[in-house]
């Protein structure tokens, strides 16, 4: 007897699902991911220890309107392939986190009678949860806002739970712990203790015009002799951020601006900054609020129903994150929102302990525990 979690596209779904299937297994649970064929959820599920099982899904173009036939095609193929899976596992219940691979997957279980749990990470349901939160036997979410967008007769089943973050973030809330971790990644990079770090990132894709907007002030961001900065620049962006920096930089300044594509130790990341600059996906805020950390927030101006900003909204009404729009990247605001953050160190420690009450790190339990009330 199985637990299945499904998820896929991107890390913002991908890691809470990741959580949520730690916490299943230290109740002892097995526990199955289900993903698609290609996706980089196959690779972490893997990493995690879990067995997998890839569908095919596909997306469709709302530009291109056609190609929903040859979507709901696949999608109807593999909710067939994924009836016949789920009945030979014995699954208990199914959880579906998000991206197109879920519905298939969430479709096979209720067709089969399965308990089915969906978890929304953002301020705006995307398309998988909506189309499956009218059979969910429970809805649960990181947002209160949420409820407003669900019919009436979904709303008995919501449960807001937060935002499952992964269990390695834990350390985090262990001040030895974390300064351990702290440490261990500055001297990796080569940073003092007494050097003030910015950490940058754009989610697991990376994100252009943030990579290319702080490139253009890195000489005068590095003015300040204390600072350093770790830069995760996404995969397609490194190779093209570091040739800009080498052309912006001098060699007595380029090891303070030290480049990754991408990280795999979040926590350490989390954990070496004093401030963050980053998108505002789901996912990042949630480990943002363990982390505790004091942030720079610019939101992806084309997500769906503009969530990133109100994704953002909470924290910054709760005054753990200042907000800058992406069109602004270029303007004076940017480096004067910027720079009140390095050089004020009151205006951190306000923001700090803001971002101390917002942590959400019982939320994988709780949605772990309530996948298991339902499957009971």
């Amino acid at each position: 007897m199985s637990y299945v979690i499904t998820s896929g596209g991107t890390a913002g779904h991908i890691n809470p699902a990741l959580a949520v299937a730690t916490e299943l297994e230290l109740l002892g649970k097995e526990v199955i991911f289900a993903g698609s064929t290609h996706g980089m959820e196959e690779r972490l599920a893997c990493q995690a220890g879990l067995g997998y099982r890839a569908f095919e899904a596909r997306g469709f173009n709302r530009q291109r309107p056609w190609t929903l036939i040859s979507s709901s095609m696949v999608l109807a193929r593999s909710t067939r392939t994924a009836r016949g899976w789920l009945s030979e596992i014995k699954a208990e219940a199914v959880a579906a986190f998000g991206g197109y691979v879920s519905v298939p997957v969430g479709r096979a279980a209720v067709r089969e009678g399965l308990p089915l749990l969906i978890h929304e990470q953002n301020s705006h349901m995307g398309w998988s949860n909506k189309h499956l939160s009218r059979h969910a036997t429970a809805i649960a979410l990181s947002y209160d806002n949420v409820i407003d967008a669900l019919p009436e007769k979904a709303r008995e089943r919501v449960h807001v739970t937060g935002n499952p973050v992964r269990s390695e973030f834990s350390v985090l809330a262990n001040p030895e712990e974390a300064n351990q971790l702290r440490m261990n990644l500055r001297q990796k990079l080569g940073f003092t203790s007494n050097s003030l770090v910015v950490l940058i990132f754009g989610g697991s894709q990376g994100a252009r015009h943030i990579n290319q907007a702080l490139v253009e002030l890195a000489p005068e961001l590095l003015r300040r002799p204390e600072l350093c900065v770790l830069h995760l620049t996404g995969q397609k962006e490194y190779a093209s951020v570091q040739a800009a920096l080498a052309q912006k930089l001098s060699s007595a300044d380029i090891h303070r601006w030290q480049t990754l594509a991408y990280c795999d130790e979040m926590p350490a990341a989390f954990g070496a900054a004093d401030i963050v600059v980053s998108r505002a996906g789901a996912s990042s805020l949630a480990e943002l609020a363990v982390a505790a950390k004091p942030a720079l927030l610019v939101p992806f101006p084309y997500a769906t129903a503009n969530h990133q900003h109100k994704n953002a909204q909470s924290l910054v009404e709760a005054g753990a994150a200042k907000m800058i729009i992406d069109s602004e990247l270029k303007s004076p605001r940017f480096l004067e929102t910027l720079t009140a953050l390095i050089d004020d160190e009151s205006l951190r420690q306000n923001m700090l302990k803001a971002a101390k009450s917002l942590t959400q790190a019982n939320a994988a339990k709780h949605v772990a525990q309530l996948l298991i009330d339902i499957a009971e």
